[in-house]
């Protein structure tokens, strides 16, 4: 049964269903749903919780035993098992546990965005029939000053409709950046009424760098102010996912764009891309300098900056992300050899 993530309270409300399925692109509101369906679970007395990352190397036989087991801890567990990338080899296990499924356990299954071909596939439509679908769309723009005003009100917040347009202006459409920025509002200035003027002081009031910051510099060229910038969120601790994460996003919605661009107009390829008007320019600066060269080797060099970040051999985390800006704005890679072998 498929349903919409807005739907999803009242459907948990009744009877559990022995399988969840999520997928969607957007981080937090797969975060939200799945929350949601584990405090469900817990008011249905299912206390044990097995957790699962299925990778590439993941065993499948583990779960598959766990599920036919019986528990020595509580009579039902949830299975919580994510999968960031699907696979042939997931395909099948998922397909062998889907003729598995009973009341005795819960599976959570968190899944990337599926395309209309994978929901029509065997495997799918046999786990979809025996429970429920919860298929996340992104938020339009238009909608996303609305969405705002909601989740603040969870806080006890009430924003005004421009505090709200201003914040989303500042999160670019960043969900997660949009949750922050309302819970940073929340700490400062507690229940109540948050007007524009509000907003911008908190803005202003920050004298931390923000990802963001280091994305305009970034896609302007600016080298000098891209490269303090990165070194001021390199020494405030930043994660390194989170700054990967951000020159993952704008060198891939740059590719897109350049791609789009064969067909269409680059403002539509931008609009296509949910780029606000204002920032089309800044796109407009980094496609001067980039093109279907230098974009895949960025995205070459970002894969071993991954596999460095998760352990593996790779480039010095700051000297990488150091040349990585370098290359953004325009300069020739410090680093002239990829072992593209590797990737």
């Amino acid at each position: 049964m498929k349903v919409r993530a807005d739907q999803l309270p009242q459907q948990l409300q009744k009877s559990l269903a022995p399988i969840y399925i999520i997928s969607g692109d957007e981080v937090l509101l797969c975060q939200d749903a799945a929350d949601s369906i584990r405090k469900a679970v817990q008011q249905h007395q299912v206390e044990e919780r097995l957790r699962f990352v299925a990778d590439a190397q993941f065993d499948w036989q583990e779960v598959i035993n766990e599920n036919q087991s019986l528990s020595l801890f509580s009579t039902r567990r949830l299975f919580d098992i994510q999968i960031d990338k699907m696979g042939e080899k997931h395909s099948k296990a998922l397909a062998q546990l889907g003729q598995s499924l009973s009341e005795d356990n819960i599976i959570l299954l968190t899944l990337p965005k599926i395309d209309a071909r994978t929901q029509k596939a065997k495997w799918f439509t046999q786990l979809e029939s025996q429970g429920v679908f919860v298929q996340i769309w992104p938020i339009d723009a238009n909608r996303l000053p609305a969405w705002v005003q909601q989740r603040a009100q969870a806080l006890d917040l009430s924003l005004t409709r421009d505090a709200a347009s201003i914040i989303c202006e500042r999160g670019e459409g960043n969900l997660l950046a949009l949750s922050q920025e309302l819970e940073k509002l929340a700490l400062v200035h507690g229940a109540g009424k948050i007007d524009a003027e509000k907003v911008v002081d908190s803005v202003a009031d920050s004298s931390r760098y923000s990802i963001y910051d280091l994305s305009d510099r970034l896609l302007m060229g600016k080298t000098k102010e891209a490269m303090h910038c990165l070194n001021q969120l390199i020494s405030e601790g930043v994660e390194p996912n989170i700054i990967l994460w951000l020159f993952n996003r704008e060198i891939q919605t740059l590719s897109n764009v350049l791609h789009a661009t064969q067909t269409s107009g680059f403002r539509q390829a931008c609009q296509a891309e949910r780029i606000w008007d204002k920032r089309i320019p800044f796109y407009e600066s980094a496609l001067s300098r980039h093109n279907k060269t230098t974009l895949p080797y960025m995205q070459s060099y970002l894969a071993l900056m991954d596999k460095s970040i998760k352990g593996l051999e790779g480039p010095d985390n700051n000297t990488g992300f150091r040349n990585l800006t370098m290359m953004f704005c325009g300069y020739k890679p410090v680093v002239t050899e990829l072992d593209l072998s590797s990737l």
